[in-house]
C-alpha cells in the first residue's frame, strides 16, 4: 500500500495576524520529508485568511508560488499550492476570493473556532453554537447545509477533518461529496467518523484521502492515523484516492 501524496501539509507561513508560530517547516523541508519518505507530491496548505491566529497572509502568497518552484527544482517533488479554507457563514461563504482561487492549485475546507465570521449575524448564528460544540439537530441540519453550499459555490478538493469542531450529517454529506466530486479526508491527528457512518459512506462510494495534516516537516507523510482508520472499518483501498494514485484536482492547471 503506496502513499502517493500528502495533501495537508502546513509551514512558518501559518502564522498568522499576531505571528504565532503554529508550524515550523518551511517549504523546502516539506519538500525533502517528503522525498525521504518515498511520497510523489505534496500540497502546501497553510491556514485560510480569516484565521485570528494562524492564518497565512495574502501578501505571502506569491513568494510561497515563488519557493514552490524551487523547492519542486531541488527535491524533484511535485508541490501543489493551497489554502486550508474556512467555512465562515451558514450560507457556505469560505474565506477565499475569485482572485485568490485563480492563485491556487488545489483548496481544502474545514471549520477551525479561531477563524472570523462573515458577519456578526454569522458568528452568534452559525460559529458560536459550533464554538460551544452544540450538537443539537438545528445545528448538525445548519451545519451540513453550509457544507453542502460551500461544495456547490467553490472548487474544493478536500474536506479537512470533517465532523471536528462541527458536527455533521455525514449521510447528507457523503451524498453530497459524491455529486460534487469531493473527497472526505482521514486526517492524521483527528477523525470523528463513527463506525457507521463509515459504513454508509463506503456503501454509496464516497471518495476518501488519508493526510498527514503535518505542523512540522517530520510529520509529512505520516499518514497511519488514516490508514489504521482504513483498515479497522474496512475502507477499499480504491476510495482512498491517493494510494497508488494521484487525485484529480478541480483548480489545478497541470
Amino acid at each position: 500500500m503506496v502513499i502517493f501524496g500528502d495533501y495537508h501539509t502546513h509551514t512558518i507561513y501559518s502564522g498568522g495576524r499576531f505571528n504565532v508560530k503554529h508550524a515550523t517547516g518551511t517549504i523546502l523541508e516539506n519538500a525533502m520529508m517528503a522525498k525521504q519518505k518515498g511520497l510523489k507530491q505534496i500540497a502546501i496548505t497553510e491556514h485560510g485568511f480569516s484565521h485570528k491566529l494562524y492564518g497565512v497572509k495574502r501578501k505571502n502568497i506569491d513568494k510561497m508560488r515563488k519557493e514552490i518552484e524551487e523547492a519542486k527544482k531541488t527535491t524533484g517533488i511535485d508541490i501543489l499550492l493551497g489554502i486550508e479554507a474556512n467555512i465562515i457563514s451558514s450560507e457556505g461563504d469560505i474565506d477565499l476570493s475569485e482572485e485568490d482561487i485563480k492563485k491556487l492549485d488545489f483548496i481544502i475546507v474545514g471549520f477551525h473556532n479561531f477563524a472570523k465570521a462573515k458577519s456578526i449575524k454569522e458568528f452568534f448564528k452559525f460559529r458560536l453554537p459550533n464554538m460551544l460544540s452544540l450538537h443539537r439537530k438545528k445545528d448538525i441540519k445548519r451545519n451540513t447545509l453550509a457544507l453542502m453550499k460551500a461544495m456547490d459555490k467553490y472548487p474544493i478538493d478536500v474536506v479537512s477533518h470533517p465532523g471536528a469542531h462541527m458536527a455533521l450529517d455525514f449521510e447528507m454529506v457523503g451524498k453530497h461529496a459524491i455529486k460534487t466530486n469531493t473527497h472526505l479526508e482521514l486526517n492524521g491527528k483527528r477523525i470523528c467518523y463513527t463506525q457507521d457512518d463509515v459504513k454508509k459512506l463506503v456503501q454509496m462510494g464516497v471518495m476518501f484521502m488519508a493526510n498527514s495534516d503535518a505542523h512540522s516537516a517530520k510529520r509529512v507523510g505520516e499518514v497511519n492515523n488514516g490508514i489504521n482508520f482504513m483498515v479497522k472499518y474496512d475502507i477499499p483501498s480504491s476510495l482512498v484516492k491517493n494510494i497508488e494514485q494521484f487525485p484529480h484536482f478541480k483548480n489545478c492547471k497541470r
